[in-house]
């Protein structure tokens, strides 16, 4: 058996992340539990459209097979929520599952993050929250019912230049997700990668009285499931505490 790394003795998680924003890795670097290393790249992103999404993914499989072989990662997480469900649930798990055997490394994405995320919660309706296209909302919502979930109400900023989600303030979207909220949702969806929002969790979750669940918050419970380390993190709200 090998030395141990000094950085990331307890497991290295390589971050596929969309080029203009930083909020997936600050968010990682800031939660992510001691000996625990966090490796990025970045995959070019110039609309938050379906078209974007998908010329984005072109790149995707590249990038992870750099950081799953050069970086070394015990898990690769692809980070783009939207470059995840973009295809559908049976087309995200196929290219993870084959990404894995190719690589030899755990390849796991946003999207599966997200549905182990609600079910972990018994989480089936939601009221989403999303700064990215209309269009793009609409194929999320076809994800989510595909996956049993059903979207029973949408705060959407419906922004399609990534530069606009990038100048999207924390507030603005905890305004949003009061608006959104209805009696009938069983948590709340912020989906985007690149929103800053893992501060907003905790207070959300004790108004609204029901779990919030943000992209870069499962992303990292998924990857920490993956390294077989659960963490109690109550500052990171429900999800952190299954």
């Amino acid at each position: 058996m090998g030395r141990q790394f000094v950085d990331g003795y307890r497991g290295r998680i390589g971050l596929v992340a969309t080029a203009p924003g930083n909020a997936t890795e600050a968010d990682f670097n800031r939660y992510r539990p001691e000996g625990v290393a966090v490796m990025t790249t970045r995959i070019p992103l110039t609309s938050s459209t379906p078209e974007g999404i998908g010329e984005m993914n072109q790149q995707l499989e590249d990038a992870v097979r750099m950081l799953a072989g050069n970086a070394y990662c015990d898990v690769v997480l692809c980070s783009s929520t939207a470059g995840s469900f973009l295809d559908g649930r049976q087309a995200d798990e196929a290219r993870a599952a084959r990404l894995s055997r190719e690589t030899g490394c755990q390849v796991i994405t946003s999207a599966q993050c997200m549905l182990s995320a609600m079910e972990a919660l018994d989480v089936k309706r939601v009221a989403l929250v999303t700064p990215s296209s209309r269009e793009l909302n609409e194929v999320e919502c076809a994800f989510l019912a595909e996956a049993g979930v059903d979207v029973v109400s949408q705060g959407e900023f419906d922004l399609k230049s990534p530069r606009d989600i990038l100048c999207t303030a924390p507030e603005e979207v905890e305004a949003m997700v009061r608006q959104a909220d209805r009696r009938q949702a069983q948590g709340i969806l912020i989906s985007c990668s690149g929103l800053h929002v893992m501060e907003l969790i905790p207070r959300l979750e004790a108004e609204l009285g029901k779990p919030v669940l943000a992209s870069n918050q499962f992303g990292l419970w998924g990857c920490l499931r993956a390294l077989q380390l659960r963490m109690d993190m109550p500052e990171l709200g429900a999800l952190f505490q299954h």
